[in-house]
Formats: C-alpha cells, structure tokens, sequence
C-alpha cells in the first residue's frame, strides 16, 4: 500500500434520517482508516456499522455506553486492528479509543481518536495524552478527532477557548499540528456557531515527528458541514506509507 486515508468526523449523529448521507460522504473518501465521533448506540447503530462493513472497513471497534443517548466514537478499518477505549479505567461516555492498526507488516500506527468534551471536563483527557509515555512521540502516532479547542484567533474568530495551555503543552512537547505545519498562514473553521456565526477549528490531527514525515495532505471537507449532514467539517488525511 503506497498511499493510505484516515478519515475523521464528528457526525452529531442521533437518528437515522442521515445514515445514507455519513455513509456516502466516507465512500467518498475512500479512506482505509474512519474514526467517528459523537456516534450512539440507537437505532441505526446497525446501519452505520453494516454500512461501514460494505465499504471494506471490516475491523470495527464502536464500545458501549450506558445508555443509547451517551456519545460514543467508532474506529473501522480495512487493516489489523487492537483497539480499546482510552484512558482506562473508563466509566460514564466515551471520550477516547486507543488503535494500533497494522499498515505495513513493518509498519504500525499508534492512533488516539478523540471526542472532548467541554471545559472543566476535558482536563483528565489532556492530562492523559499528555502522560502518554515517550514510545508515542517517537513512533508513528496520530491524536485525531474533535478537540474542542484550539489557539485562539488562529483557530477561532474569539479568544474562547478553555484548555488552550494544554494543547499547546501538546505541540510544545513534540506533537505536530498536521494541517497547520501544511498551511502556517490559513484559516478554516470546523465548526460555526449558528447563533453568532463565528467560527472554530476544533477538529485537529496532531502527529508526531515520524509520522508527520509521512503525511502527504490534510484537508477539511466543508461541504458534510454546510449541507447539514453535521454540524462539523469532516478531515481527510493521506500518508505516503
């Protein structure tokens, strides 16, 4: 495999009225790695994971929650994959999955998909990223999804941010924000508010050196957003492996 996809999105998704429309937009993408955010164990669960299953991504960890209303996230994949939900011990809604998935057999990407949630509550999984020992940054590793946060004014049109000294804590301690060592002077929004119209990048790829080398593009899809499949953007990344 020369050329591998990880694709990632935020999918707020609660019903089955848009399960045609999530499924079409990962087809498009033709990616070998999707993970999801914001997924729930309701009704169309099966849909979602059949439809996953369809498209080749056959190696599925979606854990459960207590209830079908908590959020969940979905890593599937085309490739090997050991997964388990991040940090542990785990109790309440899932915020986090742990992959390592197979892309070469000398090859190995260590993967945290993410889903933050709001402001004091995100500070025990920045704390446990930040506590990943030194094997992450120094392999091929990926923290990807929806961070919730950003720098302001790089990242927003606001200064609201409420863990912003913890991801730069992030990227000071070696991790790179993949799309913006690719364009250092642009500005997109992930996500924009409906009620104020100001916009956020709150989705986020950050890699560590070895893999960032690798990285051919990262790009966000704008248009899952702005046709209402989703409130967030989707982001597409494609290694040279």
């Amino acid at each position: 495999m020369s050329s591998l996809r990880i694709f990632s999105w935020n999918i707020l998704h609660g019903g089955g009225a848009r399960c045609e429309d999530i499924l079409a937009a990962i087809k498009d993408s033709k990616a070998h790695i999707v993970t999801l955010q914001e997924f729930r164990h309701g009704k169309s669960m099966p849909i979602i994971l059949d439809g996953l299953k369809e498209l080749g991504l056959t190696t599925i960890y979606a854990p459960a929650t207590r209830t079908a209303r908590e959020n969940s996230l979905i890593i599937a994949t085309s490739l090997p994959m050991e997964a388990g939900v991040f940090p542990l011990p785990h109790s309440g809604q899932v915020h986090a999955l742990k992959a390592s998935i197979e892309l070469s057999p000398l090859l190995s990407l260590n993967m945290i998909a993410v889903h933050f949630p709001q402001k004091r509550a995100q500070v025990p999984l920045f704390n446990a990223l930040l506590d990943l020992p030194s094997e992450w940054l120094d392999g091929h590793s990926l923290l990807i999804g929806d961070f919730n946060c950003g720098i302001p004014l790089q990242d927003s049109d606001t200064k609201t941010f409420y863990a912003t000294q913890m991801f730069q804590q992030l990227l000071q301690d070696g991790w790179r924000d993949a799309w913006r060592q690719r364009y250092p002077e642009a500005r997109e929004f992930s996500w924009v508010s409906t009620r104020k119209s100001n916009g956020f990048r709150y989705d986020h790829a950050l890699a560590s050196e070895r893999l960032n080398d690798l990285i051919i593009d990262v790009k966000y899809d704008h248009d899952v957003r702005e046709k209402k499949y989703s409130d967030h953007s989707s982001m597409l990344m494609e290694l040279d492996c």
